[in-house]
This record gives structure tokens, C-alpha cells and sequence, in this order.
């Protein structure tokens, strides 16, 4: 009875010939089966093996006794079911492999996985070619040496790729989905193949980076904790050292992305030409966020700075053009102008230009950018701001813990009244919806007015607190009868309380 190369290794040898039909069919239609079942589940890597598994337990079937004995190709059919047989078999172990490396997360590249494939193949082909066909592979060994030798000479560059890429894969210095810099590349790593590593930039766009060049280059791992934004920046002479460390580091505070702990470092780190320059350091989580974390920092620092008047200095020579200087020719006109945007204010509408004029020392005019927090619930207040230009939104905390949105507020709108009136807390947060210029008055300011013309507190009382009525029921239920009176008689004492009047 003759046996195939394939039943040997299968341990089936004493199948006969009709058993060894109906066993190669029964198995060809089986893994037939499973790769039509799985293709759309299943990647190329383990469909290809099932095929090859299939093919070759057909060509097996074809080489059974008598068909094959009459046609001469016995033999040859079983040495190819062999090969193709074990072939597929090792594609499905490294396939199986290579899931199971990126179900663990490890570092797992195809460049162990193409050379494992290639090795093995070789050798089961060697060893069909020694054991079925009995060739010489003395001759043949010698040849590949010799045809070897050629090949790396003349392929040096990319067998250099292919052993950095095998440094690379044994020494680990990132994995896939790891952020690296490697020289003037910065991007997401996607993998380690045979020739170049490919990772995707910030643009998302595919970049093949040469493992011989990957290798000798410096290489930054951004993946492995914590990472480092940092700003230089150059500010006013004028301006204190620990009084511009305590403005930035408050800023960074309030911005979303920056953490706390390890907390924000400014350092005072040269004395320029025309200004001091500080480096300043921040955390974030995830390198993914930097740049619009970069944007975010640098936009609202601008702010900040500008409303705690620290200047940022030309470099060399400040030139202004005549339309960037302020309108306003004289003092006179400044104060007129914001005499103008007070009186647009309900409680501000019926006071005389004397009485205005009382609080355009105080004024103070701040600018915002979107999303900054100007005041913050609960917190303590002595400041009354008037929207100049631009949107806020309003918002407070429920019983439950949510933050409701109370409303949105434009010119000439303002808010901060309960603080600087009664000295109570902040009673909701407001935020910059857009870029926002406010003119903000200090309690200070309120209390000269109320000093020299002790009426207007009344007025003033009586119109903040019909505003309290109007809105009240956003947050509770409305008051009845003569509400608006008692809050106003209540909100008088207060004032008369804060101011001495």
C-alpha cells in the first residue's frame, strides 16, 4: 500500500487508500468551511493558511492510488501537499501569535514574524526535497552561500534597515500607538516593518521612517507618563518677578488640560534686552492634547496679562500706527466715552453727569477670552462689571450638584451687583462665551458716589432688586405680594451696612 508524505507526518500510515480519500476530502471540505464562515471576521493571515491548509490536502486526495500511479505524479503531489500543508500551518501559528501579542499590548512588529515564516518555510521545502525527491543539497547549500554573499553586498542599505529593525523590536524604545520624536519627526508610532517604521504626524499623514536612520537618531518617547508643555515669554521690566510668577500660575489654574500636581513652574530666566524672559512649565496627561493645549495656554495668558497690565515689550522698537492709537484725544473725551457705556445701565440711567462722573476714576476696563471664568460661584466679590462688547453666559450650581445655565448676557447687561452691594458671595460662575470687554467698578468707587449723593444708593437698591425679582425664578420658586419691596428694603440695609451711608 503506498503511503503519502502527508499521512506520515499525520500520523495516519495505516489508513488505506479508500480511508485516505474520504480523510483528505472530509478535511479539505472542513477548512473550506471555517474560512468561508470566517472572512469576515478572520484577517488575510489566517485565511491564507486555512487555504493553503485546504489546497493541500486536494493535491494530497489527488495523489491517491490508482489516478495517480497512472499519471506519475505521485510523488511530486505528495512533496507539494507537504509544503503547502505545513505552510498554512505556520500561518495560522503566527497568526494566532500575533493576536496574542496585541491582546497583551506588547510590542509586536512583522519583521520576527516574516523572518520566522520564511526560515521555517525553507526548511520543511529542504527537507521534502532531501526526503521525497532525494536531491543533493550539498551543491544547492553551496550556491545559496555563494548567491548570499552576493546579495549583501549589493543590498547593504536595506539589510541594514532590516537589522535596526530587529534592534529596534528586541530593545522596545516605543509601541505601537506610542508619541516619538525621532529628529524632525514627531508622530503616533503605527509599526516596525522590514524596511522603515511607519508613523502618523499630527497631520495624519503616514510617514516611513528608515530603521537604520530610527536607530541613529536621538529618540523621544512622549508615551511613557506625564509630559512637559513649556512657554518662553518676555515680559516688562516694570513688572515684579513674584508678582508675574503668581499671576501666570493662577491663569494655569483655571485652564482645562493643565494639571495641578506635579503643579505649573515659572522661572525668571534671562535679562533680555527689553524685557525679562520667563520659561514657563506645565503638565498634561496625554501628548496627543499639546498643541491645543499650547494654543490654549498661550491665548489665555495674552488675557491675563493684559488685564493685570503687564506689558509684553516689542522686541526692539515699538511702532504704532495712527489707527492703533486710542481715538480718545484727551482725557475729557475718555470720560465722556464711558460716562456714554454707564449710562446704558437701567440703575445708571437717571444719575446726572456729576454723579457719573464720580465713578470714571474706577473704572477699570478688562478684556476677556472666550471660555475664561471672570467670577466664580461662592467666591468672595467687591467688583461690578458692565459688558462693554461680546457675550457671557451665566451659570449655577443646583441642589443636585449640576451646573444649570442661567442665561446668556450681552451689552449692555451686568453682573456682580449682589456681591458689591451686600459684600455676600458670588452667587453664580460667569464665563467669556466670546471675546468679551468689560468695564468693571470696584466697591471703593461705588462708595464715593454714595458719600457725596446718598440718594442714589436708594434708587440703585431699588432697581437691583426689582432685577432680583424678575429673575429669581430661575433658580426657586417666585415670591408673592410685595416681594420687590422687602427684597429692595433688604438690599438697602445691606448696602447702608457695606458702604457707611
Amino acid at each position: 500500500m503506498q503511503v503519502s508524505p502527508l499521512q506520515i507526518i499525520l500520523g495516519l500510515s495505516l489508513l488505506g487508500p479508500g480511508a485516505r480519500i474520504i480523510f483528505d476530502a472530509a478535511i479539505a471540505a472542513g477548512l473550506v468551511v471555517v474560512a468561508v464562515g470566517m472572512r469576515e471576521r478572520w484577517n488575510f493571515m489566517p485565511m491564507t493558511g486555512l487555504v493553503m491548509c485546504a489546497l493541500g490536502f486536494l493535491i494530497d486526495l489527488a495523489a491517491a492510488p490508482p489516478i495517480a500511479n497512472r499519471m506519475g505524479w505521485a510523488q511530486w503531489a505528495g512533496g507539494i501537499a507537504v509544503v503547502l500543508v505545513s505552510w498554512g500551518i505556520i500561518h495560522l501559528l503566527l497568526a494566532a501569535a500575533d493576536a496574542a501579542a496585541h491582546r497583551t499590548r506588547a510590542h509586536f512588529s512583522t519583521i520576527f514574524k516574516d523572518i520566522m515564516m520564511l526560515t521555517l518555510w525553507g526548511l520543511i521545502v529542504l527537507v521534502v526535497l532531501r526526503q521525497d525527491f532525494h536531491v543533493d543539497l550539498t551543491p544547492l547549500l553551496a550556491s545559496t552561500a555563494v548567491v548570499a554573499v552576493v546579495v549583501g553586498l549589493a543590498l547593504q542599505e536595506s539589510l541594514g534597515n532590516i537589522f535596526s529593525g530587529l534592534t529596534l523590536q528586541l530593545s522596545k524604545p516605543f509601541a505601537p500607538g506610542d508619541w516619538v520624536s525621532s529628529g524632525t519627526h514627531i508622530g503616533r508610532v503605527q509599526g516596525i516593518g522590514w524596511r522603515s517604521t511607519a508613523i502618523i504626524t499630527r497631520s495624519n499623514e503616514r510617514l516611513e521612517i528608515p530603521n537604520s536612520l530610527m536607530a541613529k537618531e536621538p529618540l523621544i518617547n512622549y508615551s511613557i507618563g506625564l509630559v512637559a508643555g513649556e512657554i518662553n515669554i518676555g515680559l516688562s521690566y516694570a513688572a515684579a518677578p513674584n508678582y508675574v510668577r503668581e499671576v501666570i500660575i493662577a491663569a494655569l489654574a483655571n485652564i482645562t488640560g493643565v494639571m495641578q500636581s506635579p503643579p505649573p513652574e515659572v522661572y525668571a530666566w534671562e535679562y533680555a534686552d527689553s524685557a525679562v524672559r520667563y520659561r514657563i512649565k506645565y503638565w498634561m496627561s496625554d501628548y496627543v492634547n499639546a498643541e491645543r493645549l499650547r494654543d490654549t495656554v498661550t491665548t489665555d495668558l495674552w488675557y491675563v496679562l493684559r488685564r493685570k497690565a503687564i506689558e509684553i515689550p516689542y522686541p526692539q522698537v515699538r511702532v504704532e500706527r495712527a489707527s492703533d492709537r486710542r481715538s480718545m484725544a484727551s482725557a475729557e473725551d475718555y470720560a465722556l466715552a464711558i460716562m456714554a457705556d454707564l449710562r446704558q445701565v437701567d440703575f445708571l440711567h437717571g444719575l446726572r453727569d456729576e454723579e457719573l462722573r464720580l465713578l470714571v476714576p474706577g473704572v477699570i476696563v478688562q478684556r476677556f477670552g472666550a471660555g475664561e471664568a471672570i467670577v466664580r460661584e461662592h467666591d468672595s466679590g467687591n467688583s461690578l462689571f458692565f459688558i462693554r462688547s461680546g457675550t457671557v453666559e451665566v451659570v449655577a450650581t443646583a441642589a443636585d450638584g449640576r451646573q444649570i445655565h442661567i442665561t446668556d448676557l450681552k451689552p449692555p447687561a451686568f453682573f456682580g451687583e449682589m456681591a458689591l452691594m451686600t459684600g455676600e458671595p458670588r452667587t453664580a460662575t460667569v464665563r467669556a462665551r466670546t471675546d468679551a470687554e468689560l468695564l468693571e467698578l470696584t466697591r471703593e468707587t461705588f462708595g464715593e458716589l454714595f458719600k457725596n449723593h446718598p440718594e442714589t444708593a436708594v434708587q440703585m437698591g431699588g432697581v437691583i432688586a426689582l432685577r432680583m425679582t424678575e429673575r429669581r425664578e430661575l433658580l426657586e420658586a417666585a415670591p408673592h405680594g410685595d416681594g420687590a419691596r422687602n427684597r429692595a428694603n433688604w438690599l438697602l440695609a445691606k448696602m447702608r451696612a457695606v458702604f457707611n451711608i
